[in-house]
């Protein structure tokens, strides 16, 4: 019982609502940095692992300083970060190299902690990942963030038709004369006859050709009598 009460005023919170209510609405979108902004840092935070026995060890380094891990010297430059509207991401320009191994080439670049794979430290030794960077908001800076401009629709209420629930531009009418629209019913003053005006019972026998004007008339052929039914004899 309760429920179909409540299917009851639903159906009618429906049929009550305006037709204006189904008409589009411009929405805003969210506010959000380009692709292509990032914001400094004055940290680096970066995870060294030593293959040989397994251990990681996460230093922080600040931004022109350098840091150490046994034999890995690990110097920071740059140190830049996604803002918070785009997706997370760090990248730290390092410059990497073993004080001991002399046969490992140094590393100088960027490395990037959503992407580890686009640039590596190809030591046999040491493997070094970017984990974010922390500190202070210095150059380059996001700044605020663009206002969204809301889109102009051409029309934003949908047309209302008065009487009925029809929703939308009414159809027209067909008329075949190009006069008024067509009657569903016959009018009153104009019935139409189901049989012959003078009272005769309506024959079903087909009528005769017209001949056109001009021609000579031809003998007409009557109809042969209608066989008698077996049946009914």
């Amino acid at each position: 019982m309760i429920r179909t009460v409540y299917r009851g005023m639903l159906a009618g919170l429906f049929v009550a609502m305006p037709v204006g209510a189904f008409a589009a609405t411009a929405v805003t979108p969210p506010a959000m940095y380009p692709a292509a902004t990032w914001q400094g840092r004055t940290q680096a935070v970066i995870r060294i692992l030593d293959r040989l026995d397994s251990h990681v060890e996460t230093l922080t380094v600040p931004v022109g300083g350098t840091g150490a891990y046994r034999s890995l010297s690990v110097a920071v430059q740059s140190c830049v970060s996604r803002p918070a509207t785009l997706p997370a991401d760090s990248a730290v320009q390092v410059h990497l190299s073993d004080t001991v191994d002399k046969t490992s080439k140094p590393f100088d670049g960027w490395l990037l902690a959503a992407e580890p794979s686009l640039n590596t430290y190809g030591s046999p030794l040491y493997d070094v990942r970017v984990v974010s960077c922390g500190g202070d908001m210095v150059a380059p800076q996001a700044g605020p963030v663009p206002v969204p401009v809301t889109p102009q629709l051409a029309q934003t209420d949908a047309p209302e038709e008065e009487g009925g629930d029809q929703i939308g531009p009414a159809q027209p009418q067909y008329s075949p004369q190009g006069g008024g629209p067509v009657p569903l019913a016959p009018q009153s003053s104009a019935p139409i006859p189901l049989a012959p005006m003078n009272g005769a019972p309506q024959s079903l026998v087909p009528a005769a050709p017209v001949a056109p004007p001009g021609a000579a008339p031809s003998a007409q052929q009557p109809l042969p009598p209608p066989e008698p039914d077996p049946g009914l004899e």
